[in-house]
């Protein structure tokens, strides 16, 4: 009876402050409405809400069609979600509300998975650095870009898939792929737990699930023009359809508005042939590093909870490190929840923290090396908390 109330004490906590925290962020961000000051420009804020998705809802609501009509980035789901809430509400804001309450949704859901690994103080704690990082909080809460939505179906699709609920997880990280394509990026890490830890059928029905929700809400831009559907969604290897003239590869430049990927540093240094030459082939590397991964989780002897977690943030991490098109910063607010969850002991928390800020000043250009020194750390944490299991 007391763990249940300082469990459900806990969970209040959570939703308490990160519904709070996002409040003031909003805020903050409808006080400016977009027309932010020097000195946050100077901390490279992205205006996509303003100039990119307010737009494209608008497009959207006068019936143009997607995709064909104008270029969207994005499954369908998020386009839909955003002009939902503009129908309700004509505000500056009102696209931003759903942001904002997924976002306010991920500290709780993962509160819910922590209760499964650690106690429910070490629960609260995870609960509350995910509320207040001041990554989330920067990127998903004052400039409400897009990674909220998914992350959050993302994070329930964990958590019912470690509760056993195997078809309802693969509808939740279905969901999660249909509001980000960059999601689909665990799905590898879902088929061999599921493998590992039960049936063949189980596998089926999952995988089955998932296909059939993508290919169905992907409708009717799967079936009228698949080719164009893909290539605005970023899948390798499809043809650039006009008028959107394909880049010269032939040529290194680096546009601070576009997304950056490993070879990018080079060519801000001026290695120009090095940079072309990363980008060209960054393709492999990924093929190879979510080979690797794979390869990994069929070979631990005992696959646990604490392993499947490691590998979501891990296969989170090799996308943004070596997606060939190129990612953002603000990527990494899907990543860092799962990283939360490798709380341990004090320590943990400020490094939690550190990593948020040193992403927020970190250069664009080096963002997809970060991926690496937030995998060092992860790593790091694992082997220090499997050396303490190993001695108690």
């Amino acid at each position: 009876m007391l763990s249940s109330i300082h469990r459900s004490k806990g969970f209040g906590v959570v939703i308490l402050v990160s519904f709070v925290a996002r409040f003031v962020a909003g805020w903050v961000a409808v006080g400016f409405e977009g027309n932010f000051p020097p000195m946050l420009e100077s901390l490279e804020p992205y205006q996509d809400y303003k100039y990119l998705y307010l737009k494209d809802v608008e497009r959207f609501l006068e019936g143009q069609m997607l995709y064909r009509d104008f270029h969207n980035a994005y499954p369908p789901l998020w386009i839909y979600t955003l002009a939902a809430a503009v129908r309700i509400s004509h505000s500056f804001w009102s696209a931003a509300t759903p942001l904002l309450l997924f976002d306010a949704l991920v500290a709780p859901m993962v509160y819910l998975i922590a209760r499964r690994i650690v106690d429910a103080r070490a629960s609260t704690i995870i609960g509350l650095l995910v509320a207040l990082s001041p990554a989330a909080l920067w990127w998903n809460g004052i400039f409400w870009l897009n990674p909220p939505p998914s992350t959050f179906f993302l994070i329930l699709a964990a958590y019912l898939f470690a509760s056993g609920r195997v078809k309802l997880s693969a509808v939740s990280l279905a969901v999660a792929v249909l509001y980000k394509q960059t999601v689909l990026a665990v799905l590898p890490v879902f088929m061999v737990a599921l493998y590992r830890w039960s049936s063949k059928r189980n596998l089926v029905w999952f995988v089955s699930i998932f296909a059939s929700i993508l290919c169905i809400l992907s409708l009717p831009y799967l079936a009228l023009f698949p080719s164009l559907y893909l290539w605005a969604l970023g899948f390798p290897w499809m043809p650039t359809p006009p008028p959107y003239m394909p880049e010269d590869l032939t040529v290194w430049q680096y546009d601070i508005v576009k997304p950056t990927n490993l070879g990018t540093v080079f060519g801000v240094l001026g290695q120009s042939l090095l940079a072309l030459l990363l980008r060209q082939n960054l393709i492999y590397a990924i093929i190879a590093g979510f080979a690797a991964l794979t390869v990994f989780l069929l070979r631990v002897q005992r696959l646990d909870l604490d392993d499947f977690l490691r590998c979501l943030l891990y296969s989170q991490l090799l996308f943004i490190l070596l997606f060939p098109r190129g990612t953002y910063k603000y990527f990494f607010n899907s990543a860092l929840p799962f990283f939360a969850l490798g709380y341990g002991k004090k320590w943990d928390a400020f490094t939690f923290m550190a990593l948020n800020i040193g992403l927020l000043i970190l250069p664009r250009f080096l963002g997809p090396w970060y991926a690496l020194v937030i995998m060092v750390f992860a790593y790091a944490m694992a082997k220090e908390d499997a050396a303490i299991t190993s001695k108690s």
